[in-house]
């Protein structure tokens, strides 16, 4: 394994796609719980970039500014979680404009990176992306089989090393799959990394090395907490299975795979420090 992009989307956890339509109690936040996570960081000497949710700003000015005097990078996960093949091109450049700048006003550093809700990125809006003046996307996953997910058109891109496509001046970020009988599966985030234990995500990572040098993990901040989230009382089993599985151990499992890639030789990377890096080579 070469190098490793360890990544976090900051949104709350009422903002994940399936509960949109539920009337929820959202008096309990897990983003003021990432500390833990981020002192997690910090014994590792681990530094990582968080695709932050402008809309979550107002609530958590002093958490995010936390996070990047830790030495962390802040990105962008656009102004709100509605995906992007619902919005317009016009209103998505406005939003995303104001989602830049509200976010460089808090840590006073350039925000390079972007990541779409539920990777749902087009074409046009990666275009739109370099005007606003992004560096780099990391919205693109081979899970044809995801019914919220897009196949982004990367054509002119030119593969410059496992899950990293650049053209011209601009990069994308590619979210690694595994090819599971006939499926790609995301061993590396969501529901998929909660739900399978370590024994098996171990086997997973190690077959993936074989064929892969690059791997990127992506989190979420309710993903890295234990406490309890009261959901609604007529919620369906299957959501309230998808939300709750394996999430009060995660970060232990966290941590034996960081161990587990650094056994393996990886180096963490930021995706702008990666990307800095490719643009001097």
């Amino acid at each position: 394994m070469k190098y490793v992009y360890l990544t976090v989307d900051i949104e709350e956890w009422y903002d994940l796609d399936y509960f949109k339509e539920m009337k929820l109690d959202k008096s309990t936040e897990v983003i003021p719980e990432i500390i833990d996570f981020l002192d997690l960081l910090d014994e590792f000497k681990i530094k990582s970039t968080f695709f932050v949710l402008a809309d979550t700003l107002d609530r958590n000015t002093d958490i995010i500014r936390e996070i990047s005097r830790r030495g962390h990078e802040i990105a962008c996960h656009g102004f709100d979680h509605e995906l992007l093949y619902n919005k317009g091109l016009n209103d998505f450049k406005k939003e995303v404009t104001k989602a830049k700048t509200l976010l460089e006003d808090v840590t006073g550093k350039e925000v390079k990176g972007y990541r779409a809700s539920c990777f749902s990125m087009e074409r046009n809006k990666l275009e739109a992306l370099k005007s606003i003046g992004f560096k780099y996307d990391s919205s693109y996953i081979k899970f044809e089989h995801h019914p919220l997910y897009r196949n982004l058109d990367l054509s002119g891109y030119e593969k410059k090393d496992d899950l990293v496509f650049q053209q011209d001046d601009y990069f994308e970020y590619e979210i690694p799959t595994l090819k599971i009988l006939k499926y790609s599966v995301p061993i590396s985030g969501g529901g998929y990394l909660r739900l399978f234990p370590y024994g098996l995500l171990k086997f997973l990572i190690k077959r993936y090395a074989k064929e892969k040098d690059n791997f990127l993990l992506y989190l979420h901040p309710f993903e890295l907490t234990p406490m309890k989230i009261n959901l609604p009382s007529d919620i369906s089993k299957k959501t309230k299975f998808r939300f709750e599985i394996g999430r009060r151990k995660n970060l232990k499992k966290l941590r034996k795979i960081i161990l587990l890639l650094r056994s393996m030789g990886a180096e963490f990377r930021t995706l702008e420090y990666d990307m800095d890096e490719r643009k001097k080579s």
